[in-house]
């Protein structure tokens, strides 16, 4: 299946094409695998190659006027910013655990941060609304990285929307957005589907009446991969000291690991990120 025009990619990086592929779609998760994962989870297929000129020119943008639903932002962070990261060395850690612990021995270094990466999120967000929202902690060679701790153990849940706030289909828009930071040794990766939740909801009419079965947040994923399990998904590689800006409550996506030997560490704040600068890096 065809890729289709909808959420598109907004960056000044030089090799942003280079770090975009594409795939022939998602599967079901195997039963079988080592890790637990939520019955009717999807995640994406392994092969994956470059964008064709006519996929590139569908899914990146040069504009900077696309609102924020319909955008993931790509960047590097500032080099003030990334050098107090460095001076707080999170890189050292060699276990998830390790990072919580390494933050609360440096207050010093992490309140310089916060006061750097408040000067940082300003250039994003018009009105200025946003909050941090966590540190990520995930372990190397994952497809996808998203799970839950429930019942004493963890449960993976593949390709998914976030339900930051409680939303309909055709809310998800306006719930605002989100920037995450790599700042782990090795590059990780965001899969996503590049349809907005409306899109999906449309394509799903195609092949289910929606008048006699409810579609809404909670299973418009498991209908969208189950009669769409050929539309592609894309896999933007994000590397260390980059960030991306995304509306992922508007779109199908999760992060991946997938042979990596390090862990992955990400900061990620939450609000309305409407701004898209070029040269942040340049701050």
């Amino acid at each position: 299946m065809n890729l289709k025009n909808g959420l598109n990619i907004y960056s000044d990086l030089p090799s942003i094409s280079k770090q975009l592929f594409i795939n022939e779609g998602t599967n079901p998760s195997n039963p079988k695998s080592e890790l637990n994962f939520l019955d009717g989870s999807y995640v994406p297929k392994h092969h994956w190659r470059s964008l064709k000129i006519k996929e590139q020119q569908l899914l990146i943008s040069n504009s900077n006027r696309i609102h924020y639903s319909k955008c993931i932002s790509v960047g590097n962070i500032s080099s003030k910013l990334k050098n107090i990261f460095e001076e707080l060395n999170l890189k050292e850690c060699g276990h998830p655990d390790e990072v919580r612990p390494k933050i609360k021995n440096n207050e010093t270094i992490v309140k310089k941060l916060s006061d750097e990466l408040d000067l940082f999120l300003n250039n994003f967000s018009s009105n200025k609304v946003y909050k941090f929202h966590r540190i990520t902690r995930a372990m190397p060679n994952r497809e996808t990285i998203t799970c839950h701790y429930f019942n004493q153990e963890f449960v993976y849940i593949g390709l998914h929307i976030d339900q930051s706030k409680k939303f309909t289909i055709h809310s998800a828009h306006k719930s605002g957005n989100r920037i995450s930071i790599n700042l782990s040794n090795e590059t990780r990766s965001l899969i996503f589907i590049n349809l907005s939740l409306i899109q999906v909801f449309n394509m799903i009419k195609e092949k289910v009446d929606v008048t006699k079965n409810e579609i809404n947040s909670n299973n418009i994923g498991y209908y969208f991969f189950k009669y769409y399990p050929d539309y592609p998904a894309i896999r933007l590689e994000q590397k260390p000291y980059q960030y991306y800006v995304a509306p992922t409550d508007n779109f199908f996506h999760d992060a991946s690991t997938l042979n990596n030997t390090e862990i992955d560490i990400t900061i990620v704040y939450t609000g309305v990120f409407d701004l898209f600068n070029k040269n942040i890096s340049q701050l």
